[in-house]
Parts: C-alpha cells; sequence; structure tokens
C-alpha cells in the first residue's frame, strides 16, 4: 500500500538565469522565477540507451549502454510587461574596471542603495566615454558597502575600455522581464529604452529608425516607434556618448519633425533585437510539485501567436545539457500580477499605410538549434553546449484578401517587393508591447475561406536590411 502523494501538474514553474561562466551551470533562485507560465510547462528527458547487439547462443538481449543526456524545458508566458519598471534610477558613474575574462565593474559615486539588487538583473549604461561600455548587461555581483556593480560585458575581454574617474556614464536597474533571460539566451539582444517627455510635434511627425539630434548639445538617437503630435514621450536608443539636455529641441533627420523636451531623458522599457555573436546560454529548471528538471547552457527558440482582441502568448522551447533531475521542493516566487495587453486597436500595418482586417497573428523566431556532442565534456552528458546555428525569422497573419487597387498581395509576392510590419498589445503606458519587423519579404498566400470571405493565410521571412552587412534587424520588440 502506498501513501505517497501524486504530482500535480498545475503546481509547476519554470526558474532560469543566463551564465555568466558558459558551460557551467547557476545557482537558481527566487528571483529567477517570475515569469508567469501558462499551465502545460513541460521537461523530456532525453537519454537514449545504446542497445548492446551482441551475437550469442541466445536470443536473450544482452541488455543496453547509457549514452547522451540532455533536457528539454518548453513553456507559454504571456506577453506583458513588468508591473513596474525603474528600480534604480540615474546611477552617477565614478569609474568602469576590467575585473577578469568578462566581467567589468561599475563603481558609483553618492553612495546609492544597492542592497535591492539581484544577480541575474541587468545594468543599462548610457554615455560611457567608449561606448563598448554601453548597453543592458546582466549583473553578476553586487556590493552595496563598496557601492559597485559587476556585469558581464562578452564584447570586453581586457582594461583596453576602462573609465577613470569621473566617467560621464549614467546607469540604470530595471525590473526584470519575465522571460528577458529566456530572450537572450534564444539568440537575442536585451535592450533598456530610452525616453524624454516632450511638448508638441510640429513641422511632421516622428518616424521609426530615424536620427533625432539635439539642437543644442548634437546628442542623437534612433527613434524606437513613431510618434505623432499629441505623444508624451519620445522612445529612443542612444546612438551617440552625449546625452541630451533635458530642455532642448530635437529634431528628426528625416521627417524634420521637431519637439522640445520638458525633462532629461530616462530609461523605461526594453527592446528586443537577434544577435548572431556572443550569444548568451541559460540554465533553465522546470519545477513541479516537489520534482524538478534542470538543463545547464541550455538554448531555444520562440514563437510568438494572438488572436484579435485576446491576449498574446510566447512559447520558448529550450534544449540543453542534463545538469539534474530530482525531489526539489518548489521555490517560493513573488511575481507581478497585472493583467496582460490584449491585441485590439492594434494599428497593424503592412507598408506603413495599409491596415488589414485580420484575425490571427504569429511569428516564429525560427531558431535551428543543436546539442554539441564532445567526449570531454565534464560530467555524464556527452554534451558540452547547446548552440544556435540558423536563424529564419518569419510572421503569419490570417486576413481578409483586398483589391489589388486597395492592397496588391500577389504583386508584392511575385516581385519580391519588401514591406514593412507593425503591431502592437495595449495602449496604456507602461503596458504596451510592439513588434516591428522593417524588411519583411512574402513567400506565401494561400487562400482560404473564412466563413464566406476571402482570406489569406500570409506567410512572410522577416530578411533584414540586407545592405546593412552584419546587421541584425530582422524584427524588433518594444516592451514600453
Amino acid at each position: 500500500m502506498t501513501t505517497a502523494n501524486p504530482l500535480l501538474s498545475r503546481k509547476q514553474q519554470v526558474l532560469g538565469r543566463c551564465e555568466s561562466t558558459q558551460g557551467t551551470a547557476e545557482t537558481l533562485a527566487a528571483n529567477d522565477g517570475i515569469a508567469r507560465i501558462i499551465v502545460g510547462a513541460a521537461a523530456e528527458y532525453n537519454a537514449p540507451r545504446e542497445k548492446r547487439d551482441l551475437a550469442r547462443a541466445s536470443l536473450t538481449p544482452i541488455g543496453n549502454l547509457e549514452s547522451t543526456k540532455a533536457i528539454n524545458v518548453s513553456f507559454r508566458s504571456e506577453i506583458n510587461t513588468p508591473d513596474t519598471f525603474s528600480k534604480l534610477a540615474n546611477l552617477d558613474v565614478d569609474t568602469i574596471d576590467w575585473q577578469s575574462g568578462n566581467i567589468v565593474r561599475y563603481a558609483f559615486n553618492g553612495s546609492p542603495d544597492l542592497s535591492e539588487i539581484n544577480d541575474g538583473e541587468y545594468l543599462t549604461v548610457n554615455y560611457a566615454t567608449n561606448s563598448q561600455n554601453n548597453g543592458t548587461f546582466k549583473i553578476h555581483d553586487v556590493n552595496d558597502g563598496s557601492d559597485y556593480i559587476d556585469v558581464i560585458n562578452r564584447d570586453i575581454t581586457d582594461d583596453t575600455y576602462d573609465e577613470a574617474t569621473d566617467s560621464p556614464a549614467v546607469a540604470d536597474v530595471q525590473y526584470n522581464l519575465d522571460y528577458g533571460w529566456a530572450f537572450e539566451a534564444c539568440s537575442n539582444k536585451l535592450l533598456g529604452v530610452s525616453r524624454i517627455p516632450i511638448g508638441a510635434i510640429t513641422v511632421s511627425s516622428f518616424q521609426r529608425n530615424e536620427t533625432i539630434t539635439g539642437g543644442v548639445t548634437g546628442a542623437t538617437g534612433r527613434v524606437l516607434k513613431a510618434e505623432v503630435n499629441g505623444a508624451a514621450y519620445l522612445y529612443f536608443e542612444p546612438t551617440s556618448v552625449t546625452k541630451f539636455n533635458g530642455s532642448e529641441e530635437v529634431t528628426g533627420g528625416t521627417s524634420g519633425a521637431k519637439a522640445t523636451m520638458s525633462a532629461s531623458p530616462s530609461v523605461h522599457g526594453y527592446h528586443i533585437k537577434p544577435v548572431s555573436s556572443n550569444q548568451e546560454m541559460a540554465t533553465v529548471a522546470l519545477q513541479y510539485d516537489g520534482y524538478q528538471f534542470e538543463a545547464r547552457s541550455a538554448m531555444g527558440n520562440w514563437t510568438l501567436e494572438s488572436q484579435a482582441n485576446r491576449a498574446g502568448f510566447f512559447d520558448f522551447a529550450f534544449q540543453g545539457p542534463r545538469e539534474s533531475n530530482g525531489d526539489v521542493a518548489m521555490t517560493s516566487i513573488t511575481r507581478d500580477n497585472e493583467d496582460p495587453p490584449i491585441l485590439k486597436n492594434a494599428e497593424l500595418t503592412l507598408g506603413g499605410s495599409f491596415t488589414p482586417v485580420f484575425k490571427n497573428f504569429a511569428m516564429d523566431c525560427g531558431n535551428e538549434v543543436i546539442l554539441r556532442e564532445n567526449g570531454n565534456a565534464s560530467g555524464d552528458t556527452g554534451y558540452e553546449t547547446a548552440r544556435v546555428t540558423a536563424r529564419e525569422s518569419k510572421v503569419t497573419i490570417n486576413l481578409e484578401h483586398e483589391l489589388a487597387a486597395t492592397y496588391d498581395f500577389f504583386g508584392t509576392l511575385d516581385a519580391g517587393t519588401k514591406t514593412s510590419l507593425s503591431l502592437h498589445w495595449g495602449s496604456t503606458v507602461g503596458k504596451q508591447c510592439y513588434l516591428f519587423a522593417d524588411e519583411l519579404e512574402f513567400d506565401a498566400l494561400p487562400i482560404e475561406d473564412q466563413d464566406g470571405i476571402v482570406g489569406l493565410a500570409l506567410s512572410a521571412v522577416c530578411t533584414g536590411d540586407l545592405g546593412n552587412t552584419g546587421d541584425d534587424d530582422d524584427w524588433e520588440l518594444l516592451f514600453i
């Protein structure tokens, strides 16, 4: 007679963190488990046995031998933003010093309270003298008493870019995006978003990707989303080490649009783009009701799907060498609880102006993930790490067909004409998620019946601007 309780599938959570030392598992903690996953996360223990097919005077099998060992973890999460973005803002950087490997130390003036900052969160740095010190980096260590934060910067391996007293850099810590680590381990880059509050926009409207320039400082930035008159903020990515002064007029380099800022820039939100080098790997664990599967050095792929007037979802699928599996008490985790934004008034546009009638939208990052076999690998898995070796990002939209005079779908397909796509979930500042694909090429247009209406299952490849050699600009996600 058994007295054990069954393991319940609804009691589950996923923890993950990008690895500071790639190939070495991280020790996961409560702060690594904030993702609001949907019931149905799954683990696969992939450890095939090799058959010993020995010939002898018996038909009885002799057994088998161990082989490679991997763990796959998949989960679904709402498309959502942190309930609060800013955790610690406008840290005045004093010095920037390389420590060892890829570890860089940012020391601060003014003795800021760093006691609430955790390893595995992200430090966003802007306006450093050396551009290599600017970006959003995973925090490796925090020392509140000595006023410094150590981060992982894969672009730095020596002290070439050190900055002595007093660096002009400004740093911010935001609350983590639920699945920020998961995006990074899918060969994507997570970056903080800057914004400036503005007054009336005159002359024209600001365009996505154009350069804005400050009329006094000459500071520059790349506009992340188009803005028309009445917008409260202009969201941008700094492209100079000079900071806007908080009161100057900015001008769009392409549109000629003008607006005067009413305060200094601040960091608010995240944007995400694909990368092809310096890929991150994650330690990923699925816990359910007292049992855990954990993979190290994992990489993965993500897909997205959403229907009209409903929440959207990201599906992540990771694979990596087995780190461990067995009984583990579920980690006690505190999560955000605000409702997700909805796909309504989504302003889905093709070519910047055509707004189709559509019911479904989906995207596949299109990563090819492999496990690197290695007889010299430590442990008993036979694998070194996972690796993304190729990417073909695609979008699929179920929409209504139109006359060619309105939008020439098949002419666009036949000519291989590039177009752009944008849409968003939510309309409230702080609870908005945007997707942009600036160079989109149709690759299939199956005709379908939508309850008596002629529809198309539009499929398109995110190519990016092929003239920008080395740029990873297939698509961009924005969480603001």
